[in-house]
């Protein structure tokens, strides 16, 4: 770092094995960070996950799927991919909606990965991994693009103008961030942004559902994460639902996790699924969620 202090990724990595202490007191990742990580080995992304057993994306999207059982909507109407990388869980959105998939990366190169995937094939679909269709319509689906719109944005200043311009939508009936949350230490303006960006009032919910590596809080720090030596940061369970109750959130979903493993150790981690807005009682989404859990 002495050498090259410009090395943002040197820099990060110095500040997590010093536990935090060169972080510049941002408590997260810098933007700069993010994209050159992921820049780097956007080409070898999904296969290098995939070695790890990899399954946030698709935990995910059952988690959605059970948010949608519990809305009474046969589909929902938008989706936010906070954070979408090369599409791994728009692959798993996609027969939820029948409206927007929104993906937002600061990697540049994810995105150009994640814009070759259409309906039918990449974000995580192999070959011959697509139904079997015949004629004009498989032709029709294997040109749709999976996300209808893919940009660079910060996602704690993104606005719903920049997302979805036009007035198309006045914010999503779902936001999922999977594996994003790990570069972000203080979470609050992170949460707070995607509650601007929800859809959720008086007469309708919208759904928050997002993975964090999770440390236990009788040893989480007092501010309620760390900066692990990974250069990934860790949350406890009661800082994460404390942060996203002042956003607005009330938690419908809670599941410890292993995201992936990590030098033969399994990564320990935890997924969250909010609700906002909508009339119903809190006592009745946990009566939803226990049924749901009992049909699968």
């Amino acid at each position: 770092v002495d050498l090259d202090g410009n090395n943002v990724v040197a820099m990060h990595m110095l500040a997590a094995m010093t536990g935090g202490e060169n972080d510049g007191g941002e408590g997260r990742a810098s933007n700069e960070f993010v994209s050159a990580l992921f820049d780097d080995f956007a080409d070898t992304f999904d296969e290098k996950l995939g070695a790890l057993g990899y399954k946030v994306p698709q935990l995910v999207g059952e988690a959605a799927y059970d948010m949608l059982k519990m809305s009474n909507m046969d589909t929902f109407h938008s989706a936010l991919d906070a954070g979408c990388g090369t599409g791994l869980a728009g692959r798993f959105l996609r027969p939820l909606l029948d409206g927007p998939l929104v993906g937002v990366d600061l990697s540049k190169k994810m995105l150009e990965l994640a814009a070759r995937c259409t309906i039918t094939k990449g974000c995580g679909l192999k070959d011959g991994d697509a139904s079997e269709r015949e004629g004009s319509e498989e032709d029709e689906r294997s040109r749709t693009p999976l996300y209808d719109s893919l940009m660079s944005l910060d996602l704690e200043t993104a606005t719903i103008d920049e997302l979805v311009p036009g007035d198309s939508i006045d914010g999503f009936d779902l936001i999922v961030a999977a594996d994003v949350l790990v570069y972000f230490g203080d979470i609050q303006r992170l949460l707070m942004n995607f509650s601007e960006l929800s859809n959720g009032n008086d007469e309708k919910t919208s759904f928050l559902i997002f993975s964090c590596e999770r440390v236990d809080d009788e040893i989480a720090p007092p501010a309620g994460w760390k900066l692990q030596s990974s250069g990934r940061y860790a949350h406890s369970k009661s800082y994460v639902t404390g942060v996203a109750e002042q956003a607005g959130y009330d938690l419908v979903s809670y599941e410890e996790i292993v995201p992936r493993m990590e030098k033969g150790e399994e990564v320990q981690g935890h997924l969250f699924a909010f609700v906002t807005g909508g009339s119903a009682p809190e006592d009745d989404y946990e009566e939803v969620v226990q049924t749901i859990m009992e049909e699968l």
